[in-house]
Formats: C-alpha cells, sequence, structure tokens
C-alpha cells in the first residue's frame, strides 16, 4: 500500500472513531465555568464543532474549513504537534521544511474536522472538571452520550505552551492519535522524506475537503 493509502486508511480509521464521539451538543454542565484552565480549549472546540455540526449542509466544506481553521490552530499546539508526530527525524528537517509541515499538517487536521463534523444527531457530552495532573501535562475528561448507545470516555492530553493550555493528544479508547500519527509519519518519511509526507499530506487534505 502506497504512503498516501496508508495515511488516508489510517485517517478512516481514526476519524470515522472521532465522529462517534464527537458529533454531540454540549450539555448545561459543560458549559459552566472550571476552575481549571485547561477546560477552556475543551469548551472552545466544542462549541465550534457543535456550530459547525448544526450548519449542516447551508454551507460548503471550504466554509466550514475556513470556520473551524483558526479555532484548531488556538486549540491545539500545532507545531509541537507536528514535531512530536515526527519524531527524531525533526531535527535533520530544515527551517523552512518544518515551517511547510506545520502547515500541512495543521491544514489536514482542520480538513479531518470539517470533513467529519458536518451533521447534529442531538448526541451530548459532558466535560469532567476534575482534570487529572500528568507530570508537566494535564488530562480533560468528556464522557459522550450517544442518543442510544453507552458513554465513551474521550481524553484530551493538554500542555501548557506559551502560557497558554492546548492541546496535544486526544485518546480514545486508550488510542492516541498522536501514537497513531507517528507511525504513519514514519512510513512517510521513510519513502522520501520531509518532502514525501508534505505531499502526501497535502494531498490527503485535498481529498477531504472535496468529499
Amino acid at each position: 500500500m502506497g504512503v498516501a493509502m496508508r495515511l488516508i486508511s489510517m485517517t478512516a480509521r481514526f476519524t470515522l472513531l472521532l465522529t462517534a464521539v464527537f458529533c454531540v451538543a454540549l450539555v448545561d454542565s459543560a458549559r459552566a465555568a472550571s476552575s481549571d484552565p485547561a477546560v477552556t480549549p475543551v469548551q472552545t472546540l466544542s462549541d465550534a464543532l457543535l456550530k459547525s455540526m448544526k450548519a449542516g449542509t447551508t454551507i460548503s466544506m471550504t466554509e466550514r474549513h475556513k470556520q473551524l481553521e483558526p479555532v484548531i490552530e488556538q486549540v491545539f499546539a500545532m507545531p509541537l504537534v507536528t514535531r512530536l508526530a515526527v519524531g527524531p527525524e525533526w531535527a535533520n528537517f530544515s527551517p523552512d521544511q518544518q515551517k511547510d509541515l506545520i502547515a500541512a499538517y495543521t491544514r489536514f487536521t482542520v480538513a479531518n474536522y470539517a470533513h467529519n463534523f458536518h451533521s447534529f444527531d442531538g448526541q451530548k457530552f459532558e466535560i469532567d472538571d476534575n482534570v487529572l495532573s500528568r507530570s508537566e501535562d494535564k488530562v480533560v475528561r468528556t464522557r459522550v452520550i450517544p442518543a442510544h448507545d453507552v458513554p465513551v470516555s474521550l481524553l484530551y492530553r493538554m500542555r501548557e505552551v506559551d502560557g497558554t493550555w492546548k492541546v496535544i493528544d486526544v485518546i480514545s479508547d486508550g488510542v492516541s492519535q498522536l501514537a497513531l500519527r507517528r507511525s504513519d509519519f514514519a512510513g512517510a518519511i521513510a519513502a522520501g522524506g520531509a518532502p514525501a509526507l508534505i505531499a502526501h499530506l497535502n494531498k490527503s487534505s485535498e481529498g477531504l475537503l472535496k468529499q
């Protein structure tokens, strides 16, 4: 299987799972003010996704992407997430390659959210204000409540970057998005280094936005 297809295949597996757990409406408790600042980005993301889902077919995929892009850039630590996903090979990339890769991965991330969060079916989720501390990171726990299924736990791994708490990983049923990305990135890098990874991320983004 080619690198591009492996990226798309992994994306499909993970985003199908995210679709199941994120297509939700915020309950009152999720909107309540939390004493821990790490909760705020999770609420911000949830609000943006809810708005996107409720818009449905009234907006185009391009418009949906445009609306979600600043939120993703605000809530996720994309430069750090990209570096962590690449791993040790990051040090071998030129500054321009690093910059282009961050941009490509950010676009890819936004495209995934725009593609998957486009309809609303009355589900709910709750955000636990009791945030867990894990060394320098924090974990914000959410409990997703589908309309006709059992609740699902979704964890956000948060890290303080320049004084602001940001998402660096999303974990569902013990599966880390960052770990999945790192595995796929390794294959792309082995096939052609940073240029190959950038090209395949951009191609995958274009495919998602056309659907």
